[in-house]
């Protein structure tokens, strides 16, 4: 069976975010990085399989701060040995999809293959069990599955001089 851990980063104490703007103090943000890094540590020594995070802009409250879920990946994946790092999900809508195509296929190389991605509507239960249900057993690597899959995108893009908006990225 597989185990994984799906975070919401948030930055300070009850009393601290609800004295208010708790995710402009940098001081909680690095007490929120080194909490969720003795908790990947812990979940790679234990044999979870993997560990995402959710993308979410502009929340100063200090309540889900990760407005950059590949970047939280590397950090955590260079502080582990074998537990896969993933985002559920980026949001593709407010991002070029060629870009978030290179940027994880990057993050696999840069994790030995340890990236994985996920693409959904949102994090309640409905949502991510949906995403987990159509889950290979044995994806082909992240970078791969990645790359391909924007192929049709990138032509057209150089074709037409401008990005797409959807390029049919898949998860791995």
């Amino acid at each position: 069976m597989k185990a994984s851990i799906f975070c919401l980063p948030s930055v300070g104490s009850r009393a601290e975010t609800e004295a208010g703007m708790a995710a402009t103090r940098p001081e909680l943000y690095q007490r929120m990085l080194k909490e969720l890094t003795e908790l990947v540590k812990l979940a790679d020594d234990l044999g979870y399989d993997s560990v995402s995070f959710t993308e979410h802009h502009f929340h100063i409250e200090g309540f889900e701060v990760s407005n950059n879920p590949v970047l939280l990946d590397l950090y955590f994946a260079m502080q582990t040995k074998r537990i896969r790092v993933g985002q559920l999900g980026i949001v593709l809508p407010a991002a070029n999809p060629i870009r978030v195509a290179e940027d994880i296929a990057m993050l696999d190389h840069m994790t030995g293959g340890r990236a994985c991605a996920g693409f959904a509507r949102g994090y309640q239960r409905r949502w991510v069990e949906s995403w987990r249900s159509r889950r290979t057993a044995s994806p082909a690597p992240c970078r791969t599955v990645t790359m391909r899959s924007i192929r049709p995108a990138a032509r057209r893009s150089r074709r037409t001089g401008r990005s797409s908006r959807n390029a049919g990225l898949r998860r791995c």
